[in-house]
């Protein structure tokens, strides 16, 4: 988490903009947004989130929380690839990166992506009804994953403060293992994790989250990453927990 003062040590004179993940993408680390909105309102500097993780997982307020700008992304909540929307406060006026037309109130100019721009809005639509409900079932999984390791007596730890993270995600290392041998293993299962964020899919270094986090080298080439998401069930949780049994034990 961003700590308020290490945040206000670091502003400057002339700091004009601070962008701010709402949700990390690999602890699920949901940051003081409200604390930092009043922080930087009263500093009279644009503040920017990007909310792709949070947006549909947790309830957000733009005017109450001093959001200037938002960022998101549809494929995130099941949405076409390919689209996204920046929400900005009305007062604020941004230049144009590119010209030739009036488009996106006059912002960007090119034809819009109309299918994309459709099919986003009704995923946002049914991300917000079905919010509360993912939530429980979310909340309930992860924690039927936690319980399902410490009866095998699987040697973990949480990376990150569970009770304030996203409610889908949820990151994980074993002590004493390799993370490259647990997700080989794991996906000859069937099962299909990461080690970091879908970003940085494929490098062989080790997460910049969590070697933030934690001067535990063998904490951080021993995390995992649980993405949960609308097909999963109990029965997929006690499957994970069966297989992962057998791999530790190894």
């Amino acid at each position: 988490l961003i700590a308020i003062e290490s945040l206000r040590e670091a502003l400057r004179d002339d700091t004009i903009l601070v962008s701010i993940m709402y949700g990390n993408n690999e602890t699920g680390a949901l940051q003081p947004i409200d604390e930092i909105g009043q922080l930087l309102a009263d500093k009279n500097i644009t503040f920017h989130t990007d909310a792709v993780q949070a947006f549909g997982s947790v309830p957000i307020d733009v005017l109450a929380s001093r959001i200037d700008m938002m960022s998101t992304s549809a494929h995130k909540i099941n949405g076409p690839k390919g689209i996204g929307f920046l929400y900005v406060k009305k007062e604020l006026i941004l230049e144009p990166q590119s010209f030739g037309g009036e488009q996106e109130r006059k912002r960007r100019s090119g034809t819009e992506n109309v299918a994309g721009i459709v099919g986003f809005a009704k995923a946002a639509e049914l991300a917000i009804l079905e919010m509360e409900q993912k939530v429980a079932i979310y909340t309930r999984l992860k924690e039927q994953l936690l319980a399902g390791f410490e009866k095998e007596q699987i040697a973990h730890s949480v990376n990150g403060d569970i009770e304030r993270s996203l409610p889908h995600l949820l990151n994980v290392s074993f002590h004493g293992k390799k993370v490259d041998s647990l997700l080989v293993n794991l996906d000859l299962a069937g099962i299909a994790v990461s080690s970091g964020s879908a970003c940085t899919a494929g490098t062989l270094q080790p997460s910049h989250v969590l070697k933030a986090m934690f001067d535990d080298e063998e904490r951080v080439r021993s995390a995992i990453r649980f993405s949960l998401g609308l097909g999963n069930d109990e029965n997929d949780i006690d499957y994970v927990v069966c297989e992962l049994a057998k791999i530790v034990k190894r």
